[in-house]
């Protein structure tokens, strides 16, 4: 993603506007917030975990005239907020105004229609069509998703979650002590949006949950995070690190029972 479009956590809405503000004069601005606080988040499930198998998710698309439970949907149409995102995700094909969905694994978290690749992408960064759509499919508006699973967290560190999100989203991150969860409701046009903390957190298992939905035009829906000694640089949270169950046994312990196993093995060859 291009750094100038990045809203860096630990700033708040008015710091974002000016900041934004400033990117599309040209401008420069100094930054007067504080330091980020950081709060302890332990894993639900501690070791270092390789190899991830990606992430669930189910999809739905309504058409453009469907009246969800919200206001803005009743008025004009269409997923406008998170309650018509959860009403549209409960659909099935005898609904009225139900188009398709899909159920799929995704290896990472950045989907994207083809109207956000081509109007946005070079900008805030180049997005994977959503499971529900092929490339250059005349119909890719009015869509919701909810996707969850596991983060690993490969080294203990300062974390911080973010949300590339056209029209919003819900995200929830779980770890030992509880819960932490932003969100974004209504209609809003493309933006960044991560914890005004951080997270101190060891290596592990990180149950996380997100809702995100597209009304009209441009869509799209990335899940990435800052992290490392300053955590200053924003990515996309790949597949390696992203888990659909929290099953996998850490490789220094599978590392650790293999070697039980050949030496089990090796003791009954020399008793037999």
């Amino acid at each position: 993603m291009d750094n100038r479009a990045h809203y860096h956590h630990g700033h708040g809405p008015a710091h974002r506007m000016l900041l934004a503000l400033c990117i599309s004069l040209g401008l420069s601005v100094a930054s007067s917030a504080a330091p980020a606080a950081v709060v302890t988040l332990s894993p639900l499930v501690s070791g270092v975990f390789t190899g991830g198998d990606g992430v669930n998710s189910d999809w739905v698309q309504v058409a453009n005239d469907w009246q969800g439970p919200s206001d803005f949907s009743q008025a004009y149409g269409g997923i406008s907020t998170l309650a018509d995102a959860a009403a549209a995700l409960a659909m099935s094909s005898g609904n009225a105004g139900f188009l398709r969905s899909t159920s799929a694994t995704m290896g990472n978290i950045n989907a994207g229609n083809d109207l956000y690749n081509t109007m946005w992408g070079s900008d805030w960064g180049y997005a994977d069509m959503p499971p529900l759509f092929g490339t250059g499919d005349p119909n890719q508006e009015n869509f919701a998703a909810h996707i969850r699973g596991y983060i690993a967290v490969p080294e203990a560190g300062n974390y911080n979650f973010g949300v590339l999100y056209d029209d919003g989203f819900a995200f929830t991150l779980w770890g030992a002590e509880g819960s932490h969860s932003m969100s974004a409701d209504g209609l809003s046009s493309r933006e960044l949006l991560g914890f005004d903390y951080d997270f101190a957190m060891e290596p592990g298992f990180y149950r996380f949950d997100l809702v995100g939905y597209n009304r009209l035009e441009a869509g799209v829906l990335s899940l990435g995070w800052w992290y490392g000694p300053t955590t200053s640089d924003f990515a996309v949270i790949s597949q390696e690190n992203l888990f659909t169950s929290a099953v996998p046994v850490p490789a220094a312990v599978w590392l650790f029972v293999s070697g039980l196993l050949g030496l089990v093995g090796i003791a009954r060859r020399k008793r037999s």
